[in-house]
């Protein structure tokens, strides 16, 4: 029986194995994000259970939560014995997602052609694109447009004196620069945010507005193809990997979606740090530290990504001291493998500038784009905290985290700061 995460023989017989679906006192996965410390979070799983920790996706959906380092590269690595397709999950026997659960987009029943959710010479065929389409996007222009739409988002507050900086700043900037470098006019970007979170605040119920998305990226892909345009919707359009232009949607839709979703909480949590962590903001301002670096620790200690969406086992592997049967779904936490005792640096400092952390994951599957990534989330907090005098508006101990499972962002940001004053030519 295949072996991954730590060498040696099977510890003991079958019959004294810990199977995941007799575990009756599983964790919420939520609770690993929601809480104002995760790493004591993930410190007490490990405790308890080792690498490889029993959870709950939801209430009454069981999974594995790997939580070593060398366990969740292992799996990271391995799109043979852990794929991202969903449809194999033993849970939809069982018929473990109830009418209401938020899981239904990401557990489909049925397989998506995308590469997120494919392995093997499919996964490659439809990543292919992917990696086409970003290479031909210049990082200049993309410079030009972050710090536009920023300062167009800034404009909007500035003369309040107060805002949320994570719906009127964080939420918006990410998707608004994905959406102008795929090409969309500003209505049609409008309409697919509103679009896509309104998906995934009504799950299973948002058929409608499932068609309504299709439908605007489908004819979104056919005026690029018809224009030639040079943007990512124009090279997804052309590109002949595609077997048809379900496919290119999907692929448009997911990419777009998936890259500012990400973004987000690396910018807020950024912002968060620089605001109510008098050790980030000093060294900020001393000299010492720099946007990036306090990026690079954002990924490291805390990750805006700390659990990854499952990946579902495709025969019975042993990880670490766990037996994984065919068909369960298993994430890997990043956080808790950067917190890992084997290989976490006495001295948290020192990972100022390493950039050796998993936050862009590792494999086949490892993020398409991490520059791009961080020049959009690098001119976004810098253009804010150069051009306004922001202070936390409450207590910082009082922060509170959104109850998602696999990301980890403040639910606001509230700050205050001096109005500007405006210069007129007036006279």
């Amino acid at each position: 029986m295949p072996r991954l995460g730590s060498p040696g023989p099977w510890p003991g017989p079958y019959d004294h194995v810990v199977r995941l679906r007799e575990v009756r006192d599983r964790l919420l996965l939520s609770e690993t994000t929601s809480g104002a410390d995760p790493t004591a979070v993930y410190a007490r799983l490990r405790e308890r259970w080792g690498g490889v920790a029993p959870v709950d996706l939801e209430p009454g959906v069981p999974a594995w939560l790997v939580l070593g380092h060398s366990e969740v590269v292992a799996v990271m690595r391995d799109d043979r014995g852990f794929t991202k397709d969903p449809s194999i999950w033993r849970g939809h026997a069982d018929d473990l997602l109830g009418p209401q659960s938020g899981l239904h987009l990401l557990i489909s029943r049925v397989a998506q052609p995308t590469a997120i959710n494919t392995d093997g010479a499919e996964h490659a065929r439809l990543r292919a694109p992917i990696d086409d389409a970003l290479e031909e996007v210049d990082e200049i222009r993309t410079a030009v447009v972050t710090r536009r739409l920023c300062s167009m988002l800034i404009d909007r507050f500035e003369q309040r004196g107060s805002a949320d900086l994570v719906a009127e700043y964080a939420a918006a900037v990410p998707f608004l620069v994905l959406s102008e470098l795929a090409g969309y006019d500003p209505e049609d970007a409008q309409r697919l945010q509103e679009i896509t979170r309104a998906i995934f605040e009504t799950g299973p119920d948002a058929r409608g507005l499932t068609k309504e998305l299709q439908e605007i990226v489908r004819g979104h892909l056919e005026r690029s193809r018809d224009r030639r345009s040079r943007d990512i919707a124009g090279s997804l359009a052309r590109h002949p990997a595609f077997n048809d232009d379900r496919e290119r949607a999907q692929t448009l839709i997911a990419l777009t979606s998936t890259a500012s979703t990400t973004i987000l909480p690396w910018v807020a949590q950024t912002l968060a740090l620089i605001l109510t962590d008098e050790r980030f903001s000093a060294r900020l301002s001393g000299g010492r530290a720099d946007i990036d670096d306090i990026l690079d620790s954002v990924l490291w200690r805390s990750t805006p990504n700390p659990n990854l969406t499952p990946r579902y086992a495709t025969r019975e592997v042993i990880l670490g001291d766990k037996l994984i049967e065919q068909g369960e779904a298993v994430v890997m936490s990043v956080h808790a493998a950067h917190h890992d005792p084997a290989v976490m640096a006495d001295d948290s400092w020192d990972l100022i500038g390493n950039r050796a952390h998993l936050s862009f994951g590792a494999g086949p599957h490892a993020c398409p784009a991490p520059r791009l990534a961080r020049a959009i989330a690098r001119i976004t907090v810098e253009t804010l905290v150069r051009r306004l005098h922001l202070t936390f508006d409450g207590d910082p101990g009082d922060l509170s985290w959104a109850p998602t499972p696999f990301l980890r962002q403040p639910v606001r940001l509230p700050v205050t700061f001096p109005v500007p004053r405006r210069i007129t030519t007036e006279g």
